[in-house]
């Protein structure tokens, strides 16, 4: 090939690269939701009993397309300020745990609902647990280390989107995780392990030119999310789990299904576990529904079934048990959200925090 038809083979290249880059930003805007700056892997370490968990004392900018802020995890892993171990005498301890929405995507540490809680409860420290893609397995797995800081309650807050799913499935997110399934015997068991560390998280490309590129390109995004991405996919090394889809699908269009009931049984006996191992220490376990846009209609437009009814699984799934059932969704509405992100705006943390506060008050109060 002659240098003037290889130098033309170049610039017809870049120019479709150009043209491809273009067109994205025109036709998928969705990709613009992806992490620019920082996203929340950056702050998340492999851990062989959770699957991950976060990082203690990384500190960053954490960036989307509609927000953007500073983040710190402190040394114990927890979001937020510096924390000791030992509660401060006079002082009342909240625990809270959760997913991306009690972790605080799409808020900074003033916004979170639980810095709003804490400031309006006065004399309490409310320490945020939360974890981005847990769920109650994980909720339940974490008992010990809630109790070591010796909280006068603990609120878990239930992810009505995706938790009921997160509990069964051995993996998520491009990560290994445990899973919870009930034995022969009705008995409530935590298997995947040991638990692989997948090692290539979707933070490789924090830095250096791939880094750059994640940032700048809507084409590499796309090639990532579709190509490049393959590379993160796990083998399931006999971890079985419940044969249901990732998006929580059956819990919508068909409550009735037995795998649903049986992620709904598995649901329960760990909240079972969770209420009695707390209830036994003098604690009050307040579970708060977190709804998603799928409660508004969002996830799943082709449905015309009731999109409230993982709120009604929830309530049916906990029926009977020793705890507090907080449900902030009447309050809620779509402008409470951000419009791509999809979690809460500050103005949604601002909503919850104040159906959280009444319930929360009364728990200190004790019995």
């Amino acid at each position: 090939m002659s240098r003037e038809n290889l130098l033309l083979a170049l610039v017809s290249s870049l120019f479709t690269l150009l043209m491809l880059e273009v067109g994205l930003r025109v036709v998928a805007p969705d990709l613009a939701g992806e992490p620019v700056t920082s996203n929340q892997y950056l702050f998340y370490e492999y851990d062989p009993k959770l699957g991950w968990a976060n990082k203690p004392g990384v500190k960053g900018t954490f960036a989307r397309q509609e927000f953007s802020y500073d983040l710190a995890i402190n040394a114990h892993g927890l979001r937020g300020r510096e924390v000791s171990l030992d509660k401060p005498a006079g002082m009342r301890r909240v625990a809270v745990l959760g997913d991306s929405f009690t972790w605080g995507i799409g808020a900074s540490d003033a916004e979170l609902y639980t810095t709003l809680l804490e400031k309006d409860l006065g004399q309490a420290e409310v320490l945020n647990f939360g974890i981005s893609g847990y769920g109650p397995v994980q909720y339940h797995l974490l008992t010990d280390k809630v109790l070591r800081f010796q909280p006068d309650a603990v609120v878990v807050a239930f992810c009505l989107g995706n938790d009921f799913i997160d509990s069964v499935l051995w993996e998520r997110y491009r990560y290994y995780k445990p899973f919870a399934r009930l034995d022969e015997a009705g008995k409530l068991v935590i298997d995947g392990y040991p638990i692989p560390n997948v090692k290539r998280f979707p933070s490789s490309y924090d830095g250096g030119l791939l880094g750059a590129l994640h940032q700048a390109s809507y084409l590499f995004r796309f090639v990532d999310r579709h190509a490049l991405g393959l590379v993160g996919r796990l083998e399931n090394f006999g971890q079985k789990g419940l044969k249901l889809s990732g998006r929580q699908y059956e819990f919508y269009a068909t409550p009735d299904d037995p795998e649903v009931k049986a992620a709904l049984a598995v649901n329960r006996a760990l909240f079972a576990a969770m209420a009695d191992a707390y209830r036994a220490k003098g604690i009050r376990l307040i579970v708060m529904a977190v709804p998603t846009g799928c409660e508004f209609g969002v996830c799943f437009p082709d449905l015309t079934t009731d999109t409230m009814v993982t709120l009604r699984l929830l309530k049916a799934s906990l029926a009977g048990l020793d705890l507090t059932l907080v449900d902030p969704t009447p309050v809620l509405t779509k402008a409470d959200y951000w419009e791509h992100d999809g979690h809460w705006r500050p103005v949604g943390h601002r909503k919850v925090s104040d159906q959280l506060l009444p319930v929360v008050k009364a728990a200190l109060a004790g019995p």
